[in-house]
């Protein structure tokens, strides 16, 4: 370092030490820095001004200066972006309160050294929320991450076959976080009306949008594919304002006397559809319309394709023999075709239909399970009844065959009867494994109910035996 270098420095640790808009801990920084340099310098070759006593201005002006060589000895220093940020701001805020400029104003050296301490405010999410959720809501496919999602403000879709369980997830999101929801069943029809609002014969109505936004609903766009393109477009405004990042955020209503509505710290949006909305119509579905990639865009990285959950199809089924009849082994064929291992040969329905791309057809969705389930109960009550000593019941109504016929009806000819030469459930099988259900329970009491159950279900066994006293049928049908 040559003498005037040295002696430059000197100089600016002195201004710095004597200047009284210096905060203490530069002053104390830089009188370390100034008795380094007077050490390390020759005794001779040190000029040391004599301390001038500087005036307090309040005019700002010895406070800029103050920043302005505090962060030039720095740099001059090699200390980089040492200065401590809270006392960088405090000379700005200081100066500016008596005079304002602008950034250009600021020479290039000040502007890098502010940047260098800048500070990112990072709003971390609430970790005292406790949700408590059952067993079999926990089963359903992606649940954690759809209540995250939601909980974060986060626009959720969500992509499956009909009667996979779409709705309900949506449904035990609004119910585990004790939330309403709102449904809006979409199609070409939708209305802006039913949307955001405006006039009806009935004087004005706010739309459900509005009403989810301002009430803080979860607002449940039930086939969101089926909108036309032009109306899915007034959705988004507020699902672009929807996450928790957005502060204060606020829409504006169809009402010309509301001001702008601001948002609900509730208010969340989930979508359900059988397509993702920027892909042509698989086999079997019609109606759904190309969407807007700015629409698509408010749910990216909240997508998620909802299958069949084995825990669910077992809940649905209750009963074993109609798990091995519709079900079958669907998960492991599945699960090994993804894999792309060698697929096992298919038993069940469902699985049956995959192998043999049926689908476009019909599904055995829960609804389709459930429909099974109900025709069995009712045929069961009745036996329960008949051993019980109630000789008047009637035989008559709904049974388990019936419903397998009625299901049979969306296939064609040859469709049918692969179905039932591959399953091996032709109708007289049907009866068969119905009756031997129904004498197990009928025969075995509660211990039969039990063990005609499926794995999973069993553990509930009790509860469901106990639920069975409220199964209503019809005791007599009368034919006039």
């Amino acid at each position: 370092m040559t003498q005037q270098e040295i002696n430059s420095k000197i100089e600016a640790m002195e201004r710095i030490i004597n200047n009284p808009s210096t905060p203490e801990n530069i002053r104390l920084n830089a009188q370390s820095k100034l008795d380094e340099l007077r050490a390390s310098a020759p005794q001779e070759a040190v000029v040391t001004k004599k301390a001038k006593k500087e005036k307090p201005t309040t005019d700002g002006s010895s406070t800029i200066d103050a920043m302005l060589t505090t962060l030039r000895a720095m740099m001059l220093s090699n200390q980089g972006g040492g200065v401590d940020s809270y006392e960088v701001r405090k000379m700005i805020e200081e100066f500016l309160t008596t005079r304002k400029i602008n950034l250009d104003e600021l020479d290039k050296s000040v502007l890098d050294e502010i940047r260098k301490n800048q500070i990112v405010v990072l709003s971390l999410p609430k970790y005292d929320l406790q949700i408590t959720v059952d067993k079999s809501t926990a089963m359903i496919p992606n649940i954690f991450s759809i209540l995250d999602d939601v909980l974060a403000g986060n626009n959720v879709y969500l992509i499956g076959e009909a009667g996979s369980g779409k709705t309900v997830s949506a449904e035990k999101v609004s119910e585990i976080l004790n939330r309403e929801y709102l449904m809006l069943n979409c199609s070409q029809y939708t209305s802006p009306t039913e949307i955001l609002g405006g006039q009806t014969i009935e004087g004005y109505k706010d739309g459900k949008l509005v009403v989810a936004w301002r009430d803080g609903k979860i607002l449940v766009l039930d086939e969101m594919p089926k909108l036309d393109p032009n109306t899915a477009g007034l959705l988004n405004d507020a699902l672009a304002k929807s996450s928790k990042t957005r502060k204060n955020p606020k829409i504006n209503s169809t009402n010309p006397s509301e001001a702008p509505i601001p948002r609900n710290e509730n208010f969340a949006v989930i979508a359900t559809g059988n397509v993702y909305p920027n892909k042509p119509n698989p086999a079997g579905y019609v109606g759904n319309n190309q969407q807007d990639l700015s629409l698509l865009d408010r749910f990216s990285g909240s997508v998620y394709y909802v299958d069949y959950s084995q825990y669910i199809d077992e809940e649905s089924c209750r009963y074993k023999f109609l798990y091995d009849m519709l079900v079958g082994n669907y998960h492991e064929y599945i699960k090994a075709k993804r894999d792309g291992r060698a697929l096992p040969t298919p038993r069940g329905l469902r699985t049956i239909i995959e192998a043999n791309n049926m689908k476009n057809m019909a599904l055995v969705s829960y609804r389709t399970i459930i429909a099974f389930r109900v025709g069995f109960e009712i045929e069961l009550v009745r036996a329960i009844a008949k051993k019980q000593g109630d000789t008047g019941i009637s035989d008559k109504g709904k049974t388990v065959l019936s419903t397998f016929e009625s299901y049979l009806v969306a296939f064609g000819d040859d469709a049918k009867q692969v179905l039932i030469r591959e399953s091996g459930y032709t109708y007289d099988k049907v009866a068969e494994v119905t009756k031997t259900a129904i004498d197990l329970i009928v025969n075995g009491g509660e211990s039969g109910f039990v063990d005609s159950l499926t794995p999973m279900v069993k553990e509930t066994a009790s509860k469901i035996y106990s639920e069975s006293t409220n199964w209503l049928i019809a005791d007599k049908y009368i034919v006039d």
